[in-house]
């Protein structure tokens, strides 16, 4: 057996291994994800530096004619009109925890780059729900 062939195959090997790997991981990721994931699609995450669990964030770009920015425009001029406490912003920080490790980072990361807008409350975040869904989690920390 030539040494190209013998290449091939362990290429062929290795990149079947990773791709198995890979589904593997993917799903214990989402499996993780469901788990801390309410009936809503919200999931378990802290609020960003100087976020309320009883305050709506809705972010995403502003003053921006993109439809994400539309779609959090439209969502806040909801919340107003039922004077429901909300803060739109184009920018969030975070401080980690001081225990912080690789699944923290990459769960920070999947929902980080999610559709906008990201709507935090009560200590939950989504990507880009709809109003009876963000109105269900703002009316449940707030009981």
């Amino acid at each position: 057996m030539s040494s190209a062939i013998k290449f091939l195959i362990v290429a062929i090997v290795v990149y079947v291994g990773y791709a198995l790997w890979q589904k593997h991981h993917e799903r214990v990721e989402a499996a993780e994800i469901a788990a801390i994931t309410d009936n809503r699609g919200f999931i378990e995450f802290a609020p960003p530096d100087g976020g309320k669990r009883q305050e709506v964030m809705i972010v995403a770009a502003q003053n921006c004619p993109h439809e994400a920015a539309q779609r959090a425009d439209a969502l806040a001029q909801e919340m107003a009109e039922r004077n429901m406490r909300y803060v739109r912003t184009s920018s969030i920080t975070f401080t980690p925890p001081p225990d912080f490790d690789d699944a923290y980072v990459r769960r920070h990361n999947r929902v980080m780059n999610q559709d906008l807008p990201l709507v935090f409350v009560n200590g939950r975040v989504k990507s880009n729900p709809d109003l009876d869904e963000v109105i269900a989690e703002y009316e449940q920390a707030n009981r």
